[in-house]
Order: structure tokens, then sequence, then C-alpha cells
């Protein structure tokens, strides 16, 4: 604020229906439930804090206190204790600026917001802004990143969809980039229909995986200008995260944040390799449709790696028909390699037969296509199996349980996926007709409020044991196995049990009666 602004101010109680709000307040945001606690607190003890206003014709415009004035209207209060200053439009700005700034709870995009107003005002830059509202410059570049969001992403930002963790790791990225990670900053319900969010780790990883492309395994020269003019070097590009250290302070690694510049300058570097090294053979790294590829292009049967080029590979020995090749489709694009693709090679050959053969046959390749299918099927099988065993043993769940048995399933329910496990119950209870109105949770809660006294521990062991259904890593432990142990089936009655059996009769017939039926049957068959 300036000197000559901060030499008019008078306290003056002003009559609440004077009092408007300015269409410059960075606030945009006001929860009623705190408008209203807020209102009530006014209607014992009275506002505390003035209100800060300037005039404005007849009237007074609000500077800072417009939440103040909102739970004033709820109070029904007459009229408010004001602090009049007399400020221009600039001097006002700043003052609502500063003043939104050090709220605790402000919202991080209304912040960045008002930051912004200012800097677009002639003579505030950052240092300035840092200055005056007590931030750190590498605060205030953070908020105003933010700003960089796309619409969607602003609008659910605003709404508290998404922490300000998610927006931030959003803000730094291309709006097409944006807009391909923001989904994934959920996950769908078990009907699909409803999302909720995810820890903000998850998003950051698919971004790392999915948006982040490693410059140093780059096939192409990083600090070449030449090999696409128009993009220039990595070196000098800002579009890269080892550029602005500060905003990607949580990378280490330096990655290309554009793609399709990324790409660019593979293909590029695949042409010039081309045109540089004559007979370079083009190599694909996965199998794609015959219709899909360049003539040119050998598939992954079709030759034998040797070894990267300018790397000792003593591991494959060498041929007299061992040649450089580029990959030009799947995974290392670009990279040049040495292959072997002549098809008479003695050491070489994956289609060559014979017991000394250091490639794969054609024989050798189905039966392992084959040995796959086999393990899926084994394994589906085996899903399938234990999902029976999950009922079963829901079945068999005792109403009255020892103290071991809830000590399992408690364990089991904390580390296992309750999430998981709620979504099942979900699609078992709801079928082909769900409730849209209803997440997983509450299918659960109703059933739940339902459920017999004598069937509860059973639920329980359900919700438990449900995310355990998966067939279990070598080092993982299978709750399943020892629920099985732990929960018994009733032994199967014998057949002295049966015989002897309470409540079994034993039909008794007599020879006179037996006698008579065969006499009867005698005479039907004359």
């Amino acid at each position: 604020m300036s000197h000559a602004a901060a030499v008019f101010s008078e306290y003056r109680t002003i009559p609440l229906s004077l009092l408007v709000e300015s269409t410059t307040n960075p606030r945009r945001t006001f929860e009623p439930s705190k408008l209203v606690e807020l209102a009530q607190s006014i209607s014992v003890s009275g506002l505390i804090q003035p209100i800060t206003v300037r005039p404005k014709a007849d009237r007074f415009e609000i500077i800072a206190g417009a939440r103040r004035y909102r739970a004033a209207q709820i109070a029904e209060l007459a009229e408010v204790p004001t602090r009049v200053l007399a400020l221009d439009d600039a001097q006002m700005l700043e003052v609502q600026i500063v003043e939104n700034s050090q709220r605790e709870d402000v919202h991080p995009y209304e912040e960045a917001s008002g930051y912004q107003r200012l800097l677009d005002l002639p003579g505030y830059d950052v240092a300035a802004l840092s200055s005056k509202c007590s931030k750190s410059q590498s605060h205030i570049y953070a908020r105003l990143t933010l700003l960089s969001l796309i619409p969607e992403v602003a609008e659910a930002f605003q709404k508290d969809e998404i922490t300000a963790s998610h927006a931030n790791l959003l803000a730094r990225l291309s709006a097409e980039q944006q807009a391909q990670a923001f989904p994934n900053a959920f996950r769908k319900d078990y009907r699909d229909d409803e999302r909720h969010l995810l820890p903000a780790k998850h998003l950051a990883a698919w971004i790392q995986d999915n948006l982040y492309l490693a410059l140093v395994e780059a096939p192409f020269d990083r600090e070449s200008a030449s090999l696409l003019p128009e993009a220039g070097s990595c070196h000098a590009c800002p579009k890269r995260t080892g550029f602005n250290t500060a905003l990607f302070a949580d990378v280490t690694d330096d990655n290309c944040l554009d793609g399709e510049c990324f790409r660019a300058k593979i293909n590029a570097h695949i042409e010039s390799a081309k045109a540089g090294v004559a007979n370079l053979v083009q190599i694909s790294t996965v199998w794609r449709p015959a219709q899909d590829k360049p003539t040119a292009e050998l598939s992954p049967m079709e030759y034998r790696k040797i070894g990267a080029t300018g790397q000792d590979d003593n591991t494959v020995p060498t041929c007299d028909s061992a040649a450089p090749a580029i990959v030009t489709y799947g995974h290392g694009v670009g990279t040049i390699h040495l292959v072997c693709a002549d098809h008479d090679c003695a050491v070489h050959h994956p289609r060559r037969l014979g017991s000394n053969a250091a490639g794969r046959t054609d024989d050798d390749f189905e039966k392992e296509m084959e040995e796959r299918q086999r393990e899926a099927d084994r394994r589906k099988a085996e899903k399938e199996k234990r999902e029976k065993r999950l009922r079963n043993l829901i079945l068999r769940a005792p109403s009255t349980v020892t103290e071991e048995q809830m000590r399992f399933v408690l364990t089991a329910l904390v580390m296992g996926d309750l999430t998981d496990a709620m979504e099942r119950i979900a699609l078992r209870l709801e079928g082909e007709e769900p409730d849209h109105n209803k997440g997983s949770d509450d299918v659960c809660a109703d059933a739940l409020s339902t459920c017999m006294p004598s069937s509860l521990f059973g639920y329980l062991a359900e919700l438990a044991l449900g995310s355990w259904v998966d067939i279990p890593r070598p080092d993982e432990r299978d709750y399943l196995a020892e629920a099985d142990k732990l929960f018994p089936k009733a032994p199967k009655p014998t057949a002295d049990t049966t015989k002897n059996a309470p409540g079994k009769k034993t039909k008794k017939v007599s020879a006179t009666k037996t006698a008579a039926k065969k006499a009867v049957a005698t005479t039907k068959r004359r």
C-alpha cells in the first residue's frame, strides 16, 4: 500500500445496507456451513474485526472482509464496524491480494489468480510480490503455474475434486498432456460410472511412465541443433524437466515433455542413419501384420541380434553376415544394433533346424505359444477354484468364533484391499440391475444393515478375504489357504452314524407280505 493511502484512515459504524462487495475480490468461494458458523458467532459476540471499505459514490465498497459481510447478513445485523480507507483501484487491488494471500484457508487457485492480476498492472514483478506478500518467489512461481491448468482440471481443482498435489503435477504439463493425464487421477467404481480420487503418487507414476521421455535413452544426438532445425538442440529446449529444476524439483532425471518433437527427432535420426549407412538393415522388435510394415523391415523372427553398435557383446558370437541395423518399430526405436539376417547362417539364423541351432525354430515358437496358453488356462482354472473356495468359506463361517479366528480375519482385512472386496460384494448383490445412485460402499452398508446376527461373521470374512482371491505370488501369504485350515469343513457322516442316526425309522417287511407280493406277480405274468 502506498504511503498516501495509509495516511487517510478512520473507523466508522456503517449500516450494512450501504456496503457492496467488490468485483475485484480474489476470494470466489464461500463455504455455506462455515458462513453459518461465523454468523452464529457474530450473533453471540458481535463482529470483532472491522470490515475494510472505501467510499464509492453514495456507498462503501468492501476491500477486505466479504466473508464477514455475508455472515453479518445471515446474522441480520443492522450495522457493522468498518475501517474506511481512501484507495485508488490499483491500491485497493494490492491490499486485496496481499490480504487474501495471508489467509490460512486461501485456495491456491484463487491465490494464483490474485498474483496474476497484480502482475498485469504496471510496476509489478515477482520480486515485488514476494516482498509485499511475504512469500518466497518460488512459492509465487509455483502458484502462477496453476493458471496453466486446462478448464476441466481448473474447475475440478476449485471444486476440491482434486488436491493441490494433483493440480501441481498436471499444471506443469502441456494442455494436450493434461487432458491425457487427468482421467488417471481417478479410478472408476465397480459399475464404472462413479470416479474416486487416487493418491497423487499414482498420478505421478502414470505421468512418469507415459509422458516423461528420458533424454538419456534418446537414440539421437541431444546436442545437435541441425537434426531438427525448427526445434534446435535438447539442451536449449525449455520443454524438459531439467530446464526448470525449481518446477520439477521432485524429478531427478532429465525428461523431454514434448512427445511430438521427441518422435520427430527419432524419425529424423532414422532417416539420417539410413542415408549415411550403406545397406542399413531395418528391423522391428515386436511383431506386426505384414500389411502394416514396410517391405524392407525385418520382423523379430527374421534376424538375430548380436549386439548394439559400439558395444562389446561376447555372449553372442559374430559371423560373416553380421550387419548394422536400426530399429524402426517397437521397443528401442531409433537404436542401432549388429544383427544377422542370413537365412543360411549356421550360427545365428532363428529358422535354422538342428540340434546345434543358436536360435529357435518355428516348432519351438509354436510349442512356446502352446505352453503359454496352457499356463494361462491353468491360472484361469486356479482362479475359478479359489473363487469357489471363498464362497464355501463364507457359507461355513461360524456364528461364534475363537480369538485366533477373529485375529486372523481382522489381519486379512487390514492387509487387504477393502475397496476391491466391497466391489466384489456389490457385484454379487446387485447383479445385472445396479442402483446407479449408490456406490459399492452404500450397497455393502445396506447389506450389513439387513444381515442376520448369525451371518455377521461370514460377512466380515467376505470383506476380509475378498481381496485375496487372486493367485498369490511365491513370496506372498495365502490367506485363503490359511482360512481353509482355520475354518475346517464339518466331517461327513459315516455309514455307521447314518445307520444309527436318531429319528431314522427302519422298515420291517414281514415274510407273509413278501410271499403275497410274489404270488400277485406270478398271477399277472400268467
